[in-house]
This record gives C-alpha cells, structure tokens and sequence, in this order.
C-alpha cells in the first residue's frame, strides 16, 4: 500500500508542478497582450505626430517657394529700376 500511495503522491506532484507551468505561462501571455496593446497605443500616437510634421513640412514648403518667387520678382524689380536710373 504504502507504493500506491508513493506513485499517486509523485503523480499529484506532477500534475501540481504542469498546473504551475500553465499559470506560469498565462501569466506571461497575459503581460504580453497588455504590452502589445500598450505599442499599439504608441505606435498611433506617432503615426499621428510623423502626419502632423509632414503637414508642417509641405506648409514650410509653400512659404520657401513664395519667398523665392518674391525675392526673383523683387530683383527683377530692383533691376528695371537701376536700368531706368542709369538711363539706358
């Protein structure tokens, strides 16, 4: 008697220590769906900011070209009136 009782001890043990094991491992899982959900949240918050720089950057855009145009447009300006000066 005193075998069986042995062998369904080491056998609970077993069960015991595989039970541990799955806990162990739900747990882990559980920790890393929450970090993932976590990333997540990030990773959308800097798509959001990566758009937002690239709507700045094409706005930055605009204005170079202006200040481009105007600057050409005001040396032509200049030009024609330094002509008109010198009388040629």
């Amino acid at each position: 008697m005193p075998d069986e009782t042995n062998e369904i001890l080491q056998r609970l043990t077993r069960v015991e220590t595989k039970l541990d094991m799955i806990n162990s491992a739900r747990d882990i899982g559980i920790e890393a769906l929450q970090a993932t959900r976590t990333l997540q949240v990030r990773v959308e918050e800097l798509r959001d900011e990566v758009e937002q720089l690239r709507n700045r950057q094409a706005e930055f855009q605009k204005w170079l070209i202006g200040i481009i145009i105007s600057s050409g447009g005001l040396l032509v300006a200049a030009g024609g009136l330094l002509l008109r000066v010198m009388g040629i």
